[in-house]
């Protein structure tokens, strides 16, 4: 989803959850739209190809911008690539509330 059609839906419904997403380790940061029937899309530039942001102040001043008031931050922990597996991130992703 495009910046313009991520602010044409937040004039329309609430039905948006918007989550600022880190990898354990990593400085990039992605935006990740979810909608209440289980959609999940991320926030893309003008070529189709997913918005990275290089901190956290980049990807929340995105959404104030955008005029966003709560996001949550979902943070990965990646333990099976710590021991040379195949990373299965369920269950071990932090969640925290965002306000601007």
């Amino acid at each position: 989803m495009q910046t313009k059609e991520l602010k044409k839906r937040l004039q329309e419904s609430s039905d948006l959850e918007l989550h600022v997403v880190s990898h354990s380790g990593s400085h990039f940061y992605l935006i990740q739209i979810r909608c209440q029937n289980e959609e999940v899309d991320l926030l893309r530039g003008w070529r189709g190809q997913p918005k990275v942001y290089r901190s956290l102040e980049q990807a929340t001043g995105e959404l104030k911008r955008l005029g966003v008031k709560k996001a949550v931050l979902a943070s990965n922990v990646a333990q099976d690539e710590v021991v040379g597996r195949e990373p299965n991130y369920s269950g071990l992703t932090a969640h925290l509330p965002l306000s601007f």
